[in-house]
C-alpha cells in the first residue's frame, strides 16, 4: 500500500468516526427533546387546567356561600358550567400515574358539593334561611374536601414537571456523551495516524537522509533498509543504486 493510500484511508477513517459520532449526537438529542418538551408541555398545561379549576371553584363558592343577597342564578350556572369544562379539559390531559384517580375522587366530592348547593338555591328561593344557615356548615366541607384534590391535582403534576426537568439534565450528560467518546476517539486515532506516519514516513526518511548524508561525507557504503515495501522503499533502493553507481564512477576516475 502507497503513502497516498495510508494517509487517505487513516483520514478516512477519522472522517467516518465523526459522522457516526454526528449522527448519533444529533439523534439522539432531538429524541430526548421531543420526548421531554412533549411530556412537559402536557403536565404544564394539567397544571394550568387545575389552576383555573380551583379558580372557578373559588368564585363558584364565594357565589353560594353570597347567595342569599346575590341571588342570581345566571352568574352561578356560568360558573358551575365553566368549572365541569375546567374538570373536562383535566381529564383529556391525563399524563400521570394517579391523576386518574385523583380525578375520579374529585367528581364524585364535586357531585355532593354541588348536591348541597341546590339545596341551598332552593331553600333561599323558598326563604328558609334557617335550614340554609345548616346547609352552609356542610358546603364548606364539601368545597374543603375538592379543593384539596385539585391542589392535589396540580402538585401531582408540579412534581412531574420537576422529574421531567431532572431527567432532562440527567438525559443531558447521556446526550454529550457521544460527542466525548467522538473527541476521545478522534484524540486516540490522530495518535495512531501520527505513529504510523512517523513508523512508514518519518522514520524511514531520517534514515535516508542520515545515510546519503554518511555517504557524501565519508563514503561509507550506502546500506539503509527500509521494509514499507512502498514509495519510500522504491526510492530507497534506487538511491542505493545511485550511490553504487557513484562509488563506481568514482573509482573508475
Amino acid at each position: 500500500m502507497n503513502i497516498r493510500k495510508k494517509v487517505f484511508l487513516g483520514c478516512t477513517v477519522v472522517a467516518f468516526i465523526l459522522l457516526l459520532a454526528g449522527v448519533a449526537i444529533v439523534f439522539e438529542m432531538q429524541r430526548i427533546r421531543s420526548s421531554v418538551e412533549l411530556v412537559v408541555s402536557e403536565n404544564i398545561k394539567s397544571m394550568n387546567a387545575a389552576h383555573n379549576m380551583q379558580r372557578l371553584f373559588y368564585s363558584q363558592n364565594m357565589i353560594l356561600l353570597d347567595y342569599e343577597s346575590i341571588k342570581n342564578d345566571s352568574v352561578l350556572n356560568v360558573y358551575t358550567s365553566d368549572c365541569k369544562a375546567a374538570y373536562t379539559e383535566a381529564q383529556n390531559r391525563i399524563t400521570v400515574k394517579g391523576e386518574r384517580e385523583i380525578l375520579d375522587s374529585l367528581n364524585i366530592c364535586y357531585s355532593e358539593y354541588m348536591s348541597i348547593a341546590n339545596n341551598i338555591v332552593k331553600l333561599v328561593k323558598a326563604d328558609r334561611k334557617n335550614l340554609y344557615l345548616q346547609y352552609l356548615n356542610e358546603l364548606n366541607k364539601r368545597y374543603a374536601k375538592v379543593s384539596n384534590l385539585i391542589d392535589r391535582l396540580f402538585l401531582l403534576n408540579q412534581k412531574a414537571v420537576e422529574s421531567n426537568s431532572l431527567l432532562m439534565n440527567d438525559n443531558y450528560y447521556r446526550m454529550i456523551m457521544p460527542a466525548i467518546i467522538a473527541i476521545l476517539t478522534c484524540i486516540v486515532l490522530i495518535f495512531l495516524l501520527n505513529y504510523f506516519i512517523y513508523i512508514y514516513f518519518i522514520s524511514p526518511m531520517v534514515k535516508i537522509a542520515k545515510g546519503i548524508n554518511a555517504f557524501n561525507e565519508t563514503r561509507v557504503p550506502y546500506n539503509i533498509d527500509v521494509e514499507t515495501k512502498d514509495e519510500i522503499s522504491a526510492l530507497n533502493g534506487e538511491i542505493k543504486k545511485l550511490t553504487e553507481l557513484t562509488k563506481k564512477y568514482e573509482k573508475e576516475n
